[in-house]
């Protein structure tokens, strides 16, 4: 593994010394860290991190889907969907829905070939050029349908 448990038992042992933290900022620390030094949070690391710390996986897990910043699976490129209601009334929902066919995955989820997780965010502030999509972080204005294919075809290569 690349994380082995010599290693989370170390981390898990650092940040118990922090008197300040409670069992949940101790986890969020963790996970933090491993998501730093890895680039995600497997399952095998999520089962010990969650035996060190003396709670079920399913919470190391739900910490996961909720923090934004932690993944469940490796990927190389993260497309965000503007799902505000500017943005959806410029073509966000059609955007998203295309995304989700051609890549057979819903948003929080990797597609099976490791390269895209999908997500959607919120507004991202750039109402005036919507739709808006947020790949790895960098706004494409003004996406159309059409685009998107030859989009995801660039960022597979």
């Amino acid at each position: 593994p690349i994380m082995d448990n010599a290693i989370l038992q170390e981390l898990y042992d650092y940040y118990k010394e922090d008197p300040s933290l409670s069992q949940s900022e101790l986890i969020i620390s963790m996970l933090t860290r491993i998501q730093e030094a890895v680039g995600y949070v497997s399952k095998d690391v999520q089962e010990e991190v969650a035996r060190l710390a003396g709670v079920n996986r399913g919470y190391v897990a739900a910490i996961i889907k909720n923090l934004p910043h932690l993944h469940a699976q490796a990927f190389r490129h993260e497309i965000r969907v503007c799902i505000s209601d500017r943005c959806k009334a410029r073509g966000g929902s059609d955007l998203l829905k295309k995304l989700q066919e051609l890549l057979k995955i819903k948003p929080g989820q990797v597609t099976k070939d490791g390269v895209f997780l999908l997500n959607t965010e919120y507004c991202m502030h750039n109402c005036m050029h919507g739709p808006n999509l947020k790949i790895d972080g960098r706004i494409y204005e003004n996406v159309q349908i059409s685009q998107l294919p030859q989009l995801l075809e660039q960022l597979r290569h």
